[in-house]
């Protein structure tokens, strides 16, 4: 496994979100760190791909084709309440409560980093615990922090 990455327990990862540019920056980073990933690009394929034995986690925004993220997370977590999701945020309360409440058990805020995504999974080994949230993204030497 590349760069250091924690022993997986064999578990995919499926990526959601509406965003193709985002599902391919995320992808990459898991399938780099060696996680094995499934794109899905609406809610229907990652209904599909939910359903497979060894999926533990699902990475998705709020915003969805055809159905709205937050009832897409609801759905899942109600057919597989062992499945971990973690929903993209913008950092704003509304959007946190109504990821939990939909069912999250994680959140990562945008911008998106690699640290923040693979910090993400680290948090996330029980699905049944509090919902984690990623930690901020840190300014990198010689670059002022952006706002997202």
């Amino acid at each position: 496994m590349r760069n250091g990455s924690a022993d997986r327990d064999g578990g995919e990862v499926v990526v959601l979100c509406a965003d193709e540019t985002v599902r391919g920056a995320v992808a990459f980073w898991l399938k780099d760190a060696g996680w094995r990933v499934v794109v899905a690009q609406d809610g229907h394929a990652a209904d599909l791909a939910v359903r497979q034995p060894g999926c533990r986690l699902l990475i998705t925004d709020r915003v969805l084709p055809p159905w709205p993220g937050l009832d897409t997370v609801r759905a899942l977590r109600s057919r597989r309440p062992d499945l971990g999701v973690a929903v993209v945020e913008s950092g704003h309360v509304d959007d946190r409560i109504l990821a939990r409440v939909s069912g999250a058990t994680a959140l990562v805020k945008r911008p998106l980093t690699r640290e923040a995504v693979l910090a993400l999974l680290a948090s996330t080994r029980s699905p049944t615990s509090a919902p984690a949230v990623a930690p901020e993204p840190q300014p990198q030497a010689g670059r002022a922090p952006t706002k997202g």
